[in-house]
């Protein structure tokens, strides 16, 4: 009688179940891993939003010596930005820097460096509208304003 022989190995049903398993999982898992670059847009986006509002109104907790480290825009100007830009480039009307007074235009505020300085983390322009309440807005993801997912720091 002759000896049984045995492959291994693995059939082509075993290894076709197998790639249909792992794209089903791929296409559940997907989505979940696509969400941390919203994730880290909104990160920056804040981050950005909070560095314009300390740009403007200054940073109360850098003290030095009793003396503010990063007093801001309104606090050196007088007066509040027009608009975003006025942060990075002195405007004509706005007296220059004086160090005996410690008052006047001493920035830019804003880096400098950054060309896209005054975008969100998608690329939109963030909006600032001064008055009592102060705003600062990204419209978000879906590059829509007034809506749910807006990202907005007031002061």
């Amino acid at each position: 009688m002759a000896p049984k022989i045995y492959f291994k190995g693995f059939t082509l049903i075993e290894i076709l179940m197998v790639i249909i398993v792992v794209g089903i999982l791929a296409t559940v898992a997907l989505p979940q891993f696509i969400d941390f670059g919203t994730e880290a847009k909104t990160a920056v986006t804040q981050q950005k939003l909070n560095d314009f509002k300390k740009a403007i109104v200054g940073d109360a907790s850098a003290i030095s010596n009793g003396q503010y480290l990063y007093p801001g825009y309104v606090a050196q100007v007088g007066a509040l930005p027009t608009q975003l830009e006025d942060l990075q480039v002195k405007l004509v009307a706005v007296p220059a820097y004086d160090p005996i007074t410690k008052l006047g235009w001493r920035g830019p505020y804003v880096s400098t460096t950054d060309t896209k300085w005054n975008l969100d983390g998608w690329g939109t322009a963030i909006e600032y509208t001064g008055g009592a309440i102060r705003t600062l807005r990204s419209c978000g993801k879906d590059k829509v304003c007034a809506n749910g997912d807006d990202i907005v720091v007031q002061f």
